[in-house]
């Protein structure tokens, strides 16, 4: 009997990850990278000539600057990655603007320019990420070229499904991208290139260190974005 293989068949994959520079981004592009794919992360941390990085440590790593909220930066960073790695399979939309950043406030002091700032990013900056990497898709299949795992993947929030109160900017944009363009992308990312997916993860709290620090400042936060939204997902089962 043929041995059942263990690895994710992403050894020389070429991968994206947006955001890879955060505390959460850091942790895909290790495991990536553990699993043998190739991977460009891209940051607004990183400097911003990708020549002067520092050599990576770390074969088949690539870290690039990239504001995903500018289409020139987005653009850019996805030609570096496609000339180091080739064309890119997987991409993980996860750069935005969390709560960990974002100002808290009632609605009606909420603040119009955070949220053009999530706007930008979050909602235009997931936009730019997706379409990039679909004509990436579009050229590897001109150029004949076969991709074994052509898959995007968003990052959204429970935030986008409850809604936040305090950060209503927030969750408009995750719902904006975990609502109308999944189900946008879905019915056209696969006519474009045949087998190619797109998902979204949708989390809830993430045990960081940021984490610890947004319930250090609010005592509420633990039972408003961890527990309250357990009990109303485990409710929203029987109603």
């Amino acid at each position: 009997m043929d041995s059942i293989p263990l690895d994710l068949g992403l050894k020389d994959v070429s991968v994206i990850v947006t955001g890879g520079g955060g505390l959460i981004g850091s942790i895909l592009v290790d495991h990536f990278l553990a699993a043998g794919a190739k991977v460009t992360s891209l940051d607004i941390s990183y400097a911003v000539d990708g020549d002067s990085q520092p050599p990576s440590t770390r074969p088949r790593f690539l870290p690039v600057h990239c504001d995903v909220s500018s289409e020139e930066s987005v653009q850019r960073a996805f030609a570096m990655a496609i000339r180091a790695h080739g064309p890119v399979d997987i991409c993980v939309a996860l750069a935005s603007l969390d709560l960990s950043v974002l100002e808290p406030s009632s609605f009606a002091d909420a603040s119009f320019g955070q949220l053009k700032r999530v706007l930008d990013v979050n909602v235009a900056g997931t936009w730019l990420t997706a379409r990039e990497w679909l004509r990436g898709l579009r050229q590897a299949k001109v150029q004949g070229k076969a991709l074994k795992h052509p898959n995007l993947i968003i990052i959204g929030s429970e935030s986008g499904h409850f809604g936040e109160r305090t950060n209503a900017e927030y969750s408009l944009g995750k719902s904006a991208v975990q609502g109308g363009l999944l189900m946008s992308l879905r019915a056209e990312v696969p006519r474009q290139y045949p087998g190619a997916r797109v998902n979204v993860v949708a989390p809830g709290p993430v045990q960081t260190d940021r984490w610890y620090e947004e319930c250090k400042r609010n005592p509420n936060q633990y039972y408003i974005e961890a527990q309250a939204t357990v009990c109303q997902t485990f409710l929203s089962l029987f109603t």
